[in-house]
């Protein structure tokens, strides 16, 4: 935020000067506006001499605001509302595709490039199809992103799986992760979010894989939303151990590729939620190097790519700017596609990239490791 904005109450140490001054008791709408600028990506967390918890302080801020804190307060709180109702979040995806299939929009539309981002789920084969929990060998977190929004990329991952002689089971009744929620500051509604995919997924000891990078971050951080005599603490510590990231299961399990794919140049975007760790870093390239593809990067690395979960509904402009740095960034590279394994970045990449005409593919990595061709 910081620098695209200049000001110092867009910084870490900025906010944290405002949240211990007595503004914080009666936090006015411009305190809690300051407080909604922030895209809660942990960069500032990596330099800060006193290693606070950044993150979980502007959180918890969040938790004493307004219910519709922010600008775009109520259009936040929607888009909560339907990520944690994942039959209106379907009923949502299905009217959008039929609107998209009318081509009425105009091409320059903002709405236009959104429903652009969507999947007709039919047109994929064998996604839909939900195996019994004694069937398969490891649970699919699917994500609102896998399941909803962009199917293919569930149907990528369950022949990935396929390929590592691994059958799914899809638990039916699992909700969005809850990370929107927590991030608004809403701690009792990410704790009923994360109760109810902590039973969805109980009786089973198997791994628990989940394609969202930002998913994967938060079903990690089930236990710290109980407090220690809590009973469900101990549920969420045995829930958060079974879970695995994409890139870390499938770098440990998918057969090393013996096919040279080395020409084709694959600029891999870091989710903000794994880049600061070490295997977080290291698995997805490893991942991608093994099977044969030649990753190109940044000598100054990779940014936040600006989406910040709904961030970007508030404040499109900033976010653009944020996301404009970015695509230059990996463009510059000149590389066939753009992957990611964050459901936020892929979605941001993919919309930047059709308003600024940009034809370089955005695929997730377990399409493109799969090899399933553009999906539009």
């Amino acid at each position: 935020m910081f620098r695209v904005d200049g000001r110092e109450s867009m910084t870490a140490r900025g906010k944290m000067h405002l949240v211990l001054s007595p503004l914080a008791d009666h936090a006015s709408k411009t305190f809690e506006n300051l407080f909604s600028q922030c895209l809660l990506c942990g960069a500032c967390e990596q330099v800060c001499p006193r290693h606070l918890p950044i993150v979980d302080i502007v959180s918890e801020a969040r938790s004493r605001f307004s219910a519709f804190y922010g600008q775009a307060g109520l259009q936040k709180a929607a888009a909560r509302n339907v990520l944690s109702r994942p039959a209106l979040l379907d009923a949502l995806v299905r009217a959008g595709i039929r609107l998209k299939n009318l081509h009425t929009l105009p091409l320059n539309s903002g709405l236009r490039f959104k429903l652009g981002l969507l999947e007709d789920r039919s047109a994929i084969a064998s996604v839909a199809c939900l195996e019994s929990e004694q069937a398969g060998d490891v649970s699919y977190f699917t994500g609102c992103l896998a399941r909803y929004l962009q199917p293919s990329v569930m149907a990528a991952t369950r022949q990935l799986l396929s390929r590592c002689h691994l059958f799914c089971v899809i638990p039916e009744q699992q909700q969005c992760c809850g990370l929107a929620a927590w991030s608004a500051g809403k701690r009792e509604e990410a704790r009923q979010l994360a109760m109810k995919n902590i039973e969805a997924f109980a009786g089973s000891s198997k791994p628990i894989l989940t394609s969202c990078a930002s998913c994967s971050s938060h079903l990690y951080s089930y236990p710290t939303l109980f407090e220690q005599d809590d009973p469900w603490h101990e549920r969420a510590v045995a829930f958060a151990e079974r879970v695995q990231e994409f890139t870390q299961f499938f770098n440990a399990r998918l057969a090393e590729s013996t096919e040279d794919k080395r020409q084709k140049k694959v600029y891999y975007h870091d989710p903000c939620h794994l880049k600061f760790t070490p295997q977080g870093k290291k698995n997805p390239r490893e991942l991608l190097r093994r099977q044969g593809i030649q990753v190109v990067e940044s000598e100054q690395g990779g940014g936040c790519c600006g989406q910040g979960g709904l961030f970007h509904l508030a404040y499109p402009e900033t976010s653009a700017k944020i996301f404009l740095k970015n695509a230059k960034t990996a463009l510059a590279k000149h590389p066939e596609c753009v992957t990611t394994t964050c459901s936020g970045c892929l979605m941001q990449y993919q919309e930047g990239f059709a308003r600024l005409g940009e034809e370089t593919h955005v695929v997730h990595l377990a399409l493109l490791l799969a090899g399933f061709r553009d999906t539009e």
